[in-house]
């Protein structure tokens, strides 16, 4: 049994899922601890009942609140979710074809890298040497540390502060319309680059 999982995810420590998580989900510090105090009883008792150790911090263990744990100790073997998607989708194959790589998530920010999607699509594009943009509903804390994760560029759908209901029903309009306008400063960078002053004036540099 293959279970595809964000291998970032732990079931318990400093980087546990109830840690990283939980302030994320409205969790107040305390129910953050006794979140993280019940998974370690899980933790407990799938060493005790089912003979698995290990789990504790295996990369998986904390998919889904600890789900991972759970299908790993019955046999399951946790895997990066990207590449249990690669066996089923040509990627490699469209980014060495494209000349620019665009990627979504729903915030871009320090967690990001950490296994995500956006991140792992722009791994494997810079295999290639492909730039890579990434659209974002949110633009989180700690967001510029994606370009060491080979996202060149990102830019936000929501063009003005919203009520999530409203960011919601417009969601398709927000992306195209975001999508526009990073693609109008790409076209209009490289109109930029081949004008003979800018290139006269990056050479002098």
């Amino acid at each position: 049994m293959l279970i595809a999982c964000n291998p970032f995810n732990v079931l318990c420590g400093p980087r546990g899922v109830a840690r990283v998580f939980g302030p994320q989900k409205g969790a107040s510090p305390e129910q953050v601890e006794q979140l993280a105090a019940a998974l370690e009883r899980w933790a407990h008792v799938i060493e005790r009942d089912l003979g698995a150790t290990g789990l504790r911090t295996a990369p998986g263990s904390g998919a889904s609140g600890g789900l991972g744990a759970g299908l790993a100790a019955l046999g399951g073997r946790l895997l990066p979710r990207f590449d249990v998607l690669l066996d089923h989708a040509d990627l490699d194959s469209k980014i060495a074809e494209a000349d620019l790589v665009i990627t979504a998530e729903g915030s871009i920010d320090y967690q990001t890298p950490e296994g995500k999607i956006p991140a792992e699509v722009a791994r494997r594009a810079k295999m290639y040497g492909k730039p890579v943009l990434a659209l974002a509903g949110t633009i989180g804390t700690g967001a510029h540390h994606v370009h060491a994760a080979g996202i060149d560029a990102y830019e936000s759908i929501l063009p003005r502060p919203m009520k999530l209901a409203e960011a919601i029903d417009g969601g398709e309009e927000f992306l195209v319309g975001s999508a526009e306008r990073a693609l109008r400063m790409i076209l209009l960078g490289t109109r930029l680059a081949h004008l003979p002053e800018m290139a006269g004036a990056s050479r002098s540099r």
